[in-house]
């Protein structure tokens, strides 16, 4: 058995799953209230960590939670950023990735966020990431209230994963089923993914649109947080009703803004025509963005929508006009895991939209983890034995100390001595650099025979104030003209393709092109193995526009007759063709994909061009100068 755990004012909620991996069930569900964080004269608490504390403490002991503990970051702790990295080994991966985040976060220190990933794709010996980044005080405080009511929390995971573990657990979203476009509303945030045989390719969060539009006007971020103080007062009367139902249940007075599919579904049905068509515009919007920037294996050719409770079949419908996608289908997560024999419910969950990626986190605990992202490391990682031993092992410390001083001293005397004995070695008639001359004695004197990195080996340096280091160098430069002598290299490794000049002259094989007004650059990749080019071509330019090209001087005159299409084909082809030494081969052309309309009545299509790198060699073994044996 397993608890997810989630903590956010005014609420504390949590979901408890049994069973196995194959089969885990909903066991039970707790929802209680927090405190207002105010004294009692009305002034806001100082110690907002100790406040926290007695809040949680009173919820998990008045439930009698333990066992197994997962913490949920909330949207309100998260951020998520896609990632292209040129490489797929994890241990580069987790090098690289803080410096990645600073790149895409810089409004936040990379020493204040928490990460993790899941990967979307892999292309070869590159990859595509989603960054879940986590507020590290957000984990760390909720992580110190749970630890002080007696919990012990084996980790902490992001909603999104939680909903991932969820979602593709149902059958609609089975590696079975043709790909899919996913769009899960869960209280203040909704999610859009693709989903192609049981793997997520693409993912994104948004606010959700219905939070404005159901309070009227087009809602900015004012209206959306009065709107949000007005969930809660509509949302109490619920709640109260829904106590009595269940004893595994206890519902606070008064919700978060966090709605559940039931209020979600109430806000939509009083939704005016011109707030409904808001809400389904901004909802296609995201769709459209997430599919363009993903470029998906497959195009999505099934629409399948949660988290919208009796209003999903309808909106599902709606949304699919919207995308041009006639399968439409609408689903509850939590069917796979709340549904008993008889096809009913084994626990009457609260209407709150935490519920789904409560029961995505707590899956956690029994088996099914699709990111496997656990924020507890480093300095949020649990306590060790060294965390309980801080007080023996300080006064053992000082102990350690008082020798430590003692041992110092006699060490200083020792290293005078050592010292006093390195100047007389390096000052004695037939010292370091007596003997250091002697190795060259035989050597030839023509500085022609040899280059200059051989004749400053052959030379020596003195300095004065560090006998020590001088020995050291004298030392250094004799076994460094040994490997020369023997044959040995000391460059072998591999000098790789410059990226930044490669990117240049694509830049340059672009421009010669003659890129008409349609031309969009969608993706440049340079990757250790390959360019790839992704870009819009126009279908609608014609013989007048490419004449007045040539006659502006944007186009040469022996692409006038040839499509853009051929034209930057062509080009590339010119390109490999001026550097050998890196590509090998001609450029590979994709087949292009389905004309896109555009304004004024234009028209385009994705074309993806591909260049193979050719595999750097090694450089030669050096040989030895002429005149000298090895």
């Amino acid at each position: 058995m397993a608890i997810a755990i989630y903590i956010e004012y005014p609420r504390i909620s949590a979901v408890q799953i049994t069973g196995s991996k194959r089969h885990p069930r909903i066991k039970s569900v707790w929802v209680g209230t927090m405190a207002d964080a105010r004294n009692e004269d009305g002034t806001p608490v100082a110690d907002r960590q100790a406040w926290l504390n007695v809040q949680v403490g009173e919820f998990v002991k008045q439930n009698k939670l333990g066992g197994k503990v997962y913490l949920v970051v909330g949207p309100e702790g998260m951020r998520y950023r896609d990632i292209h990295l040129a490489f797929t080994d994890k241990r580069q991966i987790g090098r690289v990735l803080p410096f990645q985040v600073e790149a895409v976060i810089p409004n936040v220190p990379v020493e204040d966020m928490a990460l993790g990933y899941n990967v979307l794709r892999s292309e070869g010996e590159s990859s595509h990431l989603l960054v879940h980044a986590a507020d590290k005080e957000y984990v760390r405080s909720r992580i110190t209230a749970l630890e002080a009511a007696g919990l012990a929390v084996e980790g902490a995971d992001s909603h999104l994963s939680g909903t991932m573990n969820l979602g593709l657990m149902h059958p609609e979203l089975g590696a079975d089923k043709p790909p899919a476009l996913w769009l899960d509303f869960a209280g203040t945030i909704a999610t859009v993914s693709e989903v192609h045989e049981g793997e997520e390719y693409a993912a994104r969060v948004f606010l959700s649109p219905y939070l404005s539009g159901a309070h009227g006007g087009t809602a900015g971020a004012e209206d959306a947080k009065e709107a949000a103080r007005k969930a809660q007062l509509e949302a109490e009367a619920r709640a109260r009703e829904f106590a009595g139902s269940t004893d595994s249940v206890k519902l606070p007075e008064a919700e978060s803004v966090n709605i559940g599919e039931q209020e979600v579904a109430e806000r939509i049905k009083h939704m005016s025509r011109d707030e409904l068509l808001k809400f389904l515009n901004r909802v296609a919007v995201e769709a459209r963005r997430t599919i363009l920037m993903s470029n998906p294996i497959a195009e999505p050719t099934r629409l399948v929508v949660s988290g919208l409770g009796g209003a999903g079949e309808q909106l599902a419908q709606l949304l699919g006009n919207e995308l041009a996608i006639t399968d439409c289908i609408a689903i509850d997560l939590l069917h796979t895991i709340n549904t008993g024999k008889d096809g009913k419910a084994d626990v009457t969950l609260p209407d709150a939209g935490e519920m789904s990626y409560l029961a995505g986190v707590a899956l956690k605990g029994v088996g099914p983890d699709y990111t496997q992202i656990n924020f507890r490391y480093g300095d949020l990682a649990p306590g060790t034995l060294f965390d309980y031993a801080k007080t023996p092992l300080a006064f053992t410390a000082t102990l350690v100390l008082l020798f430590s001083g003692i041992l110092f001293l006699m060490s200083w005397t020792h290293k005078r001595q050592y010292e006093r004995g390195i100047f007389d070695l390096r000052d004695r008639e037939q010292g370091p650099e007596y003997f250091f001359k002697k190795a060259y004695a035989y050597a030839p004197t023509d500085k022609t025979k040899f280059d200059k990195d051989q004749e400053k080996n052959r030379s020596y340096s003195v300095i004065e104030d560090d006998p020590a280091q001088e020995i050291t160098n004298a030392h250094k430069k004799l076994q460094e003209h040994q490997k020369f002598l023997m044959g040995e290299t000391t460059d072998n490794y591999l000098r790789p393709h410059r990226a930044d000049q490669i990117l240049v002259e694509v830049f340059k094989a672009i421009q010669a092109a003659g890129p008409s007004y349609d031309f969009t650059l969608l993706n440049l990749n340079i990757s250790g193995t390959s360019v790839t080019v992704d870009f819009f071509s126009s279908l609608t330019e014609d013989q007048k526009e490419r004449d007045k090209m040539v006659k502006d001087k944007k186009l040469a005159p022996e692409f006038k007759d040839l499509a853009e299409v051929d034209r930057v084909l062509a080009a590339f082809r010119a390109l490999a063709t001026a550097h050998p030494n890196w590509f090998d081969g001609d450029p590979r052309q994709d087949p292009p994909g389905k004309p896109v309309d555009g304004p004024q009545g234009r028209q385009a299509r994705q074309v993806k061009i591909t260049l193979t790198l050719k595999k750097p060699t090694p450089p030669k073994t050096t040989a030895a100068p002429k005149g000298e044996k090895k």
